[in-house]
Parts: C-alpha cells; structure tokens; sequence
C-alpha cells in the first residue's frame, strides 16, 4: 500500500504503471524483475478498482482525482483559481509532486502576479519517507520568478523569553 501512495505522490496511475510494466523488453530487463513489476502493476490496479467499487477514495486520491478534474476541466479549475483570492502552503518543504502539480495549477504558474506563498525550510524537509520532495522548494524560484523570496534569520520560536515560558 505504501508502494501504491509513492505511485500517487508521483502521480502514476494504474493505467500508466501497467502500459509500463508491458512495454518493459526481455532482452533488457531480468524476466523476473518483469513478472515482478506485472504483478505489483496489477495489483495497484485491482486496489484501485476495489477502493472505487466500494466508493472509497484513499488520501492519494484526494489529489491525484482533483488533480485530473483540473487537468481534464479547464471551467472547473478556472472557477477554483477565481474563488481563491491567496493561496498559502505552509511546511512547503514537505510537500510531494502531486500536491506541488495542485499549487502551481491553482496559483496559475506562469501568470504575471501569483496569488501565492509559500514557507518553508529546505533544512528541514523530514518527511521524505511519507513522499516529500525537497526538489519543490529547490525548484520553486525558478518556476515563480516573479515572487520575492524573503529569508528569516532569526528564529522567533525559541526566543529567550518564550522558552522561558516553557
């Protein structure tokens, strides 16, 4: 299941993951490793099939279906890009592609005023393992380049007298 939430943080789809593990070529490719890559494609596919069977969605679906109603629903997106007059993301550097795809589409990337902040530390990017891509925040100035980057230098958590209050 971990494996199947990598896929939707990337955005792979079952569909995508399946025309891959058949496109795979046996002379370039262990067998082994291709029936391996078949049977976790299909499996990603069947988990899929029964979570909307049963008309569940799983945290990765709640992007990756809003993602493709954006994508796939120009009106849609544009109605959701006007009723947000700012958007804020907070703990940036633990965001994952998928969500970065929802930002930047929601905060028109490219258009000449972005309605958009951003916070974070690319220090302290610590949820790798649950699917954040520290590459967000290291590529998130060239892809906003009309934003201001503004850098704290100072830390207002741990001043004296608020650790004195703890």
């Amino acid at each position: 299941l971990s494996h199947f939430d990598k896929c939707k943080d990337e955005t792979i789809t079952p569909q995508e993951y399946l025309a891959y593990a058949e496109s795979l070529d046996i002379k370039d490719t262990d067998p082994e490793e291709i029936d391996r890559l078949k049977e976790v494609a299909n499996a990603y596919d069947t988990y899929q099939k029964l979570l909307i069977d049963n008309e569940l969605l799983d945290f990765g679906d709640l992007i990756s279906y809003c993602l493709q109603l954006f994508q796939k629903r120009s009106n849609i997106l544009k109605f959701y890009q006007n009723k947000f007059k700012f958007i804020m993301v907070d703990e940036f550097q633990d965001t994952n592609y998928a969500q970065y795809q929802l930002v930047k589409l929601l905060a028109r990337e490219g258009d000449t005023n972005p309605n958009l902040a951003v916070v974070g530390d690319d220090d302290q990017s610590i949820y790798k393992f649950r699917g954040a891509s520290v590459s967000n925040i290291l590529k998130f100035k060239s892809e906003f380049p009309k934003l201001s980057q503004i850098t704290l230098t100072k830390n207002y958590r741990s001043c004296q007298n608020i650790l004195d209050l703890a």
